[in-house]
């Protein structure tokens, strides 16, 4: 993930939302980056809410979607 404006450095969090962020226990964040946790994933498309926040305390929330294919 990255962030435009603001002032470095950010830090990223998931944050509770009952239609884009019902999936955010299946993932972790790693510095800015989204991983899966120990659980494998499914074909389907989940949902994440992301709060970033930088170095002065101001926020932006965005959702997003990560598609999982069928296992080949």
């Amino acid at each position: 993930m990255s962030a435009q404006g603001g002032t470095a450095p950010f830090t990223y969090s998931f944050v509770a939302d009952d239609t884009n962020g019902v999936d955010n226990a299946s993932f972790k964040i790693d510095g800015a980056n989204v991983k899966v946790n120990e659980t494998p994933l499914t074909q389907k498309d989940y949902k994440i809410n992301v709060k970033v926040t930088d170095s002065k305390g101001k926020t932006f929330t965005n959702h997003a979607t990560i598609s999982v294919a069928a296992a080949e």
